[in-house]
């Protein structure tokens, strides 16, 4: 259950620029990658520390859950890569779709137009939101309870692991020598 340890790191990844790891590629379970995706959201101010084809940042939804035919028409490298501060120099996100497109496909492409058309960069930095807490700050407790929302809890744990036995209990074996 190092899962919550590792959406930590991915967390620090998005929040701590400064520091020199950020640019690693840090190792980490598919199920802790996909809780950190649902609950991080981000606020954008100037886009150099978001992506653009996979964090949450167009009112709290990603492209890929926004217009997935256009997702799957983006190489992975460059859907890993790509900031929103990049993809918007000469609105250079429509090259990143390569292949044709569906009749849905297109209209996803031209809703996804419409959205970016109303977002503005400024000079402040990103916020990013940790949604599982009060306080939109990453913490490990939420995490783990996110991993167990919605499991069956065991009421009578208590019952279970508290010994019953008193405190002075001795136990005695009879041995015998004469064998």
């Amino acid at each position: 259950m190092a899962w919550a340890l590792q959406i930590r790191w991915q967390w620090f990844k998005k929040t701590r620029t400064d520091r020199p790891w950020t640019d690693l590629e840090l190792p980490s379970h598919p199920n802790s990658l996909a809780l950190f995706a649902l609950a991080v959201t981000t606020q954008v101010g100037n886009g150099a520390n978001t992506l653009f084809w996979s964090d949450r940042w167009i009112h709290g939804q990603s492209i890929q859950s926004l217009a997935p035919m256009v997702f799957e028409r983006v190489p992975a490298r460059i859907r890993n890569k790509r900031t929103v501060a990049e993809a918007f120099i000469d609105d250079s996100w429509t090259q990143d779709v390569q292949g044709s497109l569906l009749m849905e496909g297109t209209i996803q492409l031209f809703r996804l137009w419409d959205c970016l058309m109303n977002i503005d960069l400024n000079d402040n930095d990103d916020q990013h939101v940790w949604r599982l807490d009060a306080s939109g700050c990453y913490s490990a407790k939420s995490a783990y309870k996110a991993y167990f929302r919605g499991a069956i809890t065991f009421e009578p744990w208590t019952r279970v692991w508290k010994s019953w036995a008193p405190p002075k209990c001795k136990m005695f074996f009879m041995v015998d020598h004469q064998k």
